[in-house]
This record gives structure tokens, C-alpha cells and sequence, in this order.
């Protein structure tokens, strides 16, 4: 074989039969990894879209909020700082409800958790999640719940002080109808009181929070639409 120069061919066609198979090994992982990929980028895409109606929804519930809360926003600032409608407010039954009623919205965020969980190379790689992460981390959904009980706390504080100090709770709370006691409280300094601190809680706060909110999810949405 030495000296018939076969051993030098042999081995030269070997290594070329492993070269061979190593580009053909290296070449289906290749094809495997960019199947896997393709794969991972068409999930991400799709929690995307679940995050993108997330924030529809989102959008959504900012506006009931705050077209919600307009009559008692303009009634309170009336009630609290126009003298002239001090005389008003004996009439005005609108004005009685306040405390008891309250607009809260109800956030979603299914797709965030589901972006969260989802652990794979080309998450890392993308604008859009980095993005939606700064916007998530600004916006935390603890921070909301939390915003959202004291205000709730705060509604139910109220009812049950009616309801433990003043006969005449059920009837008006019921049908409707407010004797003169009712008039007189609703028309007293304890409920101006209440209405001032819950001007600033509600009004000034949580409600300024949740227009900030809807400008930032509209600016996000045209972002993830673009």
C-alpha cells in the first residue's frame, strides 16, 4: 500500500468522507437552529399581539374612566370652589353620589406575563420587547392594584359611615329620597370635608395618573403598529 502511494489516497479520501459529513452535520444544525428561530420569532410575534390588544383594551378602559368621572370631577370643583352654587347643591342630586360611586378600570396583562415566561435568544434581539419592557416597568400592575384599593377603601369608608350614623342611609340609598337630615349633611361641612380629600386622592391624583396612562398607551400602540 507504502509503496503503491494506495495508504496517502485512502487517507485523503477519508478525511474527505468526514469533512463531508461534519458540513453535512453542521449544516442540519444550522437549518435545525433557524427552523428554531423562525419558530421563536413567530411566538414572539404573536405574544406581541396579545400584548397589543392588552393595550387596546387598556385604552379602552381609560376613557370609560374618565368620561366617567367627568360629572362628579365638575360637580365636586362646583361644590368646593364656585360660591355661587353653595345655593345649588340642596338641588342638586347628582351631588349626593359621589362618594358612593367610583369608576376603576381593569387593566390587563396576559401578554406581558406570557413575555415574561418566554425565554428564548431572540427575545433579546428585539426593539419592540425592550420597549414594551420600559413601558411595563413604568407602569407596574402592582402599582395600579394598589391605587386602585385605596380609592375602593375609600368609597366603602364612606358608605359605611351613612350607614352607621344617619336613619335615613337605606331609604335614600335605596329609592333615592333624601328627608331634610339628608339634605342638611350632604349640604355640611363633613361632607366637604370629604369631598376635599377625595378630590385629592381621585381627582388630582389617581385620575391625573390615568389620563398620563392613556397618553402613554396611545403612543405605545402607534409604536407596536408602525
Amino acid at each position: 500500500m507504502i509503496e503503491g502511494k494506495r495508504l496517502k489516497n485512502y487517507l485523503i479520501y477519508g478525511l474527505g468522507e468526514i469533512v463531508l459529513v461534519v458540513i453535512g452535520i453542521m449544516l442540519a444544525l444550522a437549518m435545525n437552529n433557524w427552523k428554531e428561530e423562525q419558530s421563536d420569532q413567530k411566538e414572539l410575534d404573536r405574544i406581541i399581539t396579545v400584548i397589543a390588544k392588552d393595550l387596546e383594551g387598556d385604552l379602552s378602559e381609560t376613557k370609560e374612566v374618565i368620561s366617567g368621572s367627568k360629572l362628579d370631577q365638575e360637580l365636586t370643583v362646583k361644590m368646593l370652589y364656585n360660591p355661587k352654587f353653595k345655593d345649588s347643591i340642596r338641588g342638586c342630586e347628582d351631588c349626593r353620589y359621589i362618594l358612593a360611586r367610583v369608576a376603576i378600570p381593569n387593566y390587563n396583562s396576559n401578554g406581558y406575563n406570557l413575555l415574561s415566561n418566554f425565554n428564548k435568544d431572540v427575545k433579546t434581539n428585539s426593539k419592540k420587547v425592550d420597549s414594551i419592557v420600559k413601558f411595563y416597568s413604568a407602569y407596574k400592575r402592582e402599582a395600579f392594584e394598589v391605587r386602585h384599593n385605596i380609592i375602593l377603601e375609600e368609597i366603602v369608608d364612606n358608605m359605611k359611615y351613612l350607614r352607621d350614623n344617619f336613619d335615613w342611609f337605606s331609604e335614600w340609598f335605596i329609592s333615592g329620597k333624601c328627608n331634610d337630615g339628608c339634605l342638611d349633611y350632604f349640604t355640611g361641612q363633613d361632607y366637604m370635608n370629604r369631598l376635599t380629600y377625595y378630590e385629592a386622592i381621585y381627582f388630582d391624583d389617581y385620575l391625573y395618573g390615568v389620563e398620563q396612562y392613556q397618553k402613554d398607551l396611545k403612543a405605545m400602540l402607534r409604536y407596536l403598529k408602525s
